[in-house]
């Protein structure tokens, strides 16, 4: 992994098949100013189901250019201690959304996302600024 890498949530992608304009879209930002797109497999997973027949070129296109991350103990706990913190403070968000922002706090990367609402909620998380 570079150190000039994103991790992406999975609306990042979502909104780059749903634009018109792809130039327009923040996955086309961040492609320029990133060397290393990343995406969990729990977002991929969300963007793989919500797929139309339509956006199968551009999902081709976009899988060659992301480094899929793999879970490990350390972001498995780390998820884990997020999960505690917010169902303390109730706080909780979805779980997939935990384990995507694990994975980004421990590898100490910048999380990209049109969905900063769930994820400000998260203690130590580096959220994208540019949306």
């Amino acid at each position: 992994m570079t150190s000039n890498a994103v991790v992406l949530d999975s609306s990042v992608p979502i909104e780059h098949f749903r634009i018109k304009n792809k130039n327009n879209s923040l996955m086309s930002r961040l492609m320029l100013e990133f060397e290393e797109l990343c995406i969990s497999p729990l977002a991929l997973y969300e963007v793989l189901i919500g797929q139309r027949e339509s956006h199968l070129f551009d999902l081709t296109v976009i899988l060659e250019e992301l480094t899929v991350l793999s879970f490990d103990e350390k972001i498995v706990a780390k998820a884990a201690l997020i999960y505690r913190t917010l169902k303390e403070e109730n706080k909780l968000v979805d779980n997939f959304d935990i384990l995507i922002a694990a994975s980004a706090i421990v590898l100490k990367i910048p999380l990209a996302t049109l969905n900063r609402k769930h994820f400000e909620r998260i203690e130590g998380l580096i959220l994208f600024d540019d949306v």
